[in-house]
């Protein structure tokens, strides 16, 4: 759902591979988690050759198309998989301008987003190796296996 209105929001299709949010899917734990830009306090993907990106009000990344020339380095900078790419561009979290349509779809209240979020480090991934979607892989490994122990147990600590 996160996934879908995330595209449509932002290109008017439904289409996952134009989602700036992605569902990682880890059939052998059983655990699925949407992984997105969380503006990690290190910001690896600011080391754009071309200066195209920025840090806006709300701590989301932007983009500035016209100084992009699409070299990819910001999608492999990043240590957890969050930067999508379509076409010619980087896809970032710009949390909808404010509207965050993946939180307001989101069925089970499993996303959130908060005014006075801090921004999380992410050190202990800046040294994963892999894509994208590999990437998501190892955070959602190393995140999310707590909450899967918590649920089994009843309790929620995500939110």
């Amino acid at each position: 759902m996160c996934e879908v209105a995330c595209s449509s929001f932002h290109f008017g299709a439904v289409s996952p591979a134009l989602s700036r949010i992605r569902v990682a899917k880890l059939e052998e734990i059983g655990l699925d988690m949407a992984v997105a830009c969380l503006s990690c306090s290190e910001k690896p993907c600011l080391e754009c050759p071309t200066e195209a990106l920025s840090v806006g009000e709300r701590g989301e990344i932007l983009l500035d198309v016209g100084l992009c020339d699409a070299c990819g380095v910001c999608v492999e900078a990043c240590p957890i998989g969050a930067v999508g790419f379509y076409g010619e561009r980087p896809l970032f979290c710009n949390l909808c301008g404010g509207a965050t349509s993946c939180v307001n779809a989101c069925p089970s209240r499993a996303l959130s987003y908060r005014e006075d979020h801090k921004e999380l480090p992410l050190a202990a991934f800046l040294r994963s190796k892999g894509n994208p979607s590999q990437k998501r892989g190892q955070y959602v490994r190393v995140e999310g296996e707590p909450l899967r122990e918590s649920w089994k147990n009843g309790v929620r600590i995500d939110s």
